[in-house]
């Protein structure tokens, strides 16, 4: 029977699971993310014992957060797991663990894929529940010493300290707007001119915000994933006028990552194997 790596993608709202080969993925299953700890463990702990033994023992896991050395959840602000020793946990299974945050998981993914074929700098966004984010330079991921990009989480609003996530993420629209941002897009896709209207305000914040992030990193071409990179249509106007207008340089090349699974497709590539 064909075999592969136990890859795990723990995101704000979704956990998925799947066993990853050099062909693809070959078994996957995806859950609801817990909002206690307890909960949460007790079904990441169900599901691994269900795949692990399809596996070749290798554990490589994408979580909406960061750790630090010692493998203690440093930063997580959509899962409940913030102190908490998830590398520990882990080996409790497997000894071959290998843990990377989503939005370098997502840069992951596409490095190896050659989305950034021929340029010297990129970045990749995964817009979702929240937003995750990579650097890629001269061909790797970039990290700093440990929590690099995580540019979701820069002070838009000096006033009262929220940062881009809190103003666009997919909990700051359930919030503001009163829907998902999939019900928005379905309003949008039948012509609302109020949920076209709002789409429009979310692109203009995103394009300030990429426009902050460019003129640090100057990035060649830019990725852009996660649920909604589905509603890019709605937005694309606004984002590139205010790209337009805050730029130096005259274009910036923004791609709509394609396919699905990106994420938990990149963690595979974690342990470099």
């Amino acid at each position: 029977m064909e075999t592969g790596k136990l890859c795990i993608d723990i995101g704000g709202t979704k956990t998925l699971f799947a066993i990853i080969n050099k062909s693809g993925i070959l078994k996957s299953k995806k859950v609801d993310t817990p909002k206690s700890k307890e909960f949460f463990l007790e079904v990441i702990k169900k599901e691994i014992e269900e795949y692990l033994p399809i596996s070749n023992g290798i554990i490589n896991v994408s979580v909406a957060g960061r750790l630090n050395n010692n493998g203690n959840v440093i930063f997580c602000p959509n899962i409940p797991i913030l102190g908490f020793n998830l590398m520990n946990f882990l080996h409790g299974f497997s000894k071959n663990v290998n843990i990377e945050n989503d939005g370098n998981c997502f840069g992951l993914y596409h490095l190896h894929n050659g989305d950034f074929k021929g340029a010297k700098s990129g970045f990749a966004v995964v817009w979702g529940t929240g937003i995750g984010s990579s650097i890629i330079y001269q061909n790797n991921i970039y990290k700093g010493t440990g929590i690099a990009t995580e540019s979701g989480h820069i002070i838009a609003d000096y006033k009262n300290g929220k940062d881009i996530e809190d103003l666009i993420g997919g909990r700051a629209i359930k919030r503001l707007y009163n829907m998902e941002g999939f019900e928005m897009h379905k309003l949008a896709e039948s012509g609302n001119e109020t949920a076209i209207s709002n789409f429009r305000h979310i692109g203009k914040l995103f394009g300030y915000y990429l426009s902050s992030l460019c003129l640090v990193l100057d990035p060649q071409v830019i990725i852009l994933g996660g649920s909604f990179a589905n509603s890019w249509k709605f937005m694309k106007y606004d984002v590139n006028e205010v790209l337009r207008e805050k730029l130096v340089r005259k274009k910036i090349k923004i791609k709509i990552a394609k396919g699905k699974f990106y994420v938990i497709r990149g963690a595979y590539f974690i342990d470099g194997k």
